[in-house]
């Protein structure tokens, strides 16, 4: 059976460029698959969503779309569900590298004159990696061994300033890493720290993951839904892999 298009009536004023929720029968039937292909969008002239599949279905076959590339933790909050074989899985190292921030701050209030830096030195820093579109989404993920370069630069520039760099100095350093030049080596220091601050919290995140997965098997018996337990059990394992797989690299 060739592609066709399957339209669902919606009763929507004019919309413009704004985002809209609305409610959509029947289109919930639809299961999910990261394989499905197909197109969507709202037809503003018939006044209808259009879900339009790319590839050819036989009879009786079961038609799939897509609730988009979401890892599984997103999944199970949005749709209620997880793909064991979901291929975009990852391990988001955000609250770690917020919670990391945090805590140099707290260590250099108390330090004061002490401090190699000030806090407002760390807020300058950090909002010089927003300004280059850095900050956020560190994510890791199985099908790479190498950190994502928007997490190295942004420990590199913090963990240089640690180092005694000062603003000023750990500012420059950062710039020649990030233009492949760091002169005679002096930057080594700074990425070596970089490294060993992803392994050290991975290493951190896979056994807390591992103690999460035996938790979740001891309360299977427990009131809690079995499906949210099989759920989330998957989902620490998952973590538990990806943390390893890099706490090793």
């Amino acid at each position: 059976m060739p592609p066709k298009a399957s339209c669902l009536d919606m009763l929507l004023l004019p919309i413009g460029k704004r985002d809209n929720i609305a409610l959509a029968p029947v289109l919930d039937l639809l299961n999910h698959s990261y394989q499905a292909s197909v197109s969507t969008y709202f037809d503003a002239k018939c006044r209808r969503f259009v879900i339009k599949t790319l590839r050819p279905y036989h009879k009786g076959d079961e038609v799939f779309i897509s609730y988009g590339p979401h890892d599984n933790g997103f999944m199970l909050a949005e749709y209620g569900f997880v793909l064991p074989d979901n291929p975009y899985c990852v391990l988001s190292l955000d609250h770690a590298v917020e919670s990391w921030i945090r805590a140099i701050k707290s260590k250099l209030d108390a330090l004061r004159a002490r401090a190699p830096i000030t806090t407002e030195n760390i807020d300058t820093l950090v909002a010089l990696v927003k300004q280059h579109g850095l900050w956020g989404d560190f994510a890791l993920s199985l099908d790479t061994t190498e950190p994502p370069y928007r997490l190295q630069a942004t420990l590199y520039l913090i963990l240089a300033a640690m180092q005694g760099s000062g603003l000023k100095g750990a500012v420059s350093r950062w710039e020649c890493w990030r233009h492949g030049k760091d002169i005679n080596g002096v930057g080594a220091k700074a990425e070596a720290a970089t490294l060993c601050w992803i392994k050290q919290t991975c290493t951190d995140i896979a056994l807390h993951a591992q103690q999460m997965s035996s938790t979740i098997q001891t309360t299977e018996s427990s009131s809690i839904d079995p499906f949210l337990v099989h759920c989330l059990g998957i989902i620490w394992s998952k973590i538990d892999a990806i943390a390893r797989h890099h706490s090793r690299n």
